[in-house]
């Protein structure tokens, strides 16, 4: 998979279908793919926490139906600084 398929992915609306705790099943799926200290919660805002780019999981191996599942989740590319986001 590419950086462009990622970013076209995430452009793409999830709607509002994910469950409450969608922040703690993407940060789950996110630690699939690298250790536990580098797929955790980077920064945090007053709704929003940040975790890693999308470029670290593309390396790690992050599949298209995973990247698919995490906007399922209402995870998002942040635009400011390029991380996954998610709102809590």
């Amino acid at each position: 998979m590419t950086l462009e398929r990622v970013l076209e992915i995430f452009k793409e609306d999830s709607g509002w279908n994910f469950p409450r705790n969608n922040a703690m099943i993407g940060l789950q799926l996110i630690s699939k793919y690298l250790p536990l200290e580098e797929a955790s919660i980077r920064g945090a805002d007053h709704d929003i926490i940040y975790s890693v780019f999308p470029e670290k999981l593309l390396v790690a191996g992050l599949t298209e139906e995973d990247a698919m599942k995490l906007r399922e989740l209402n995870w998002m590319i942040e635009d400011e600084s390029g991380a996954l986001a998610c709102y809590v």
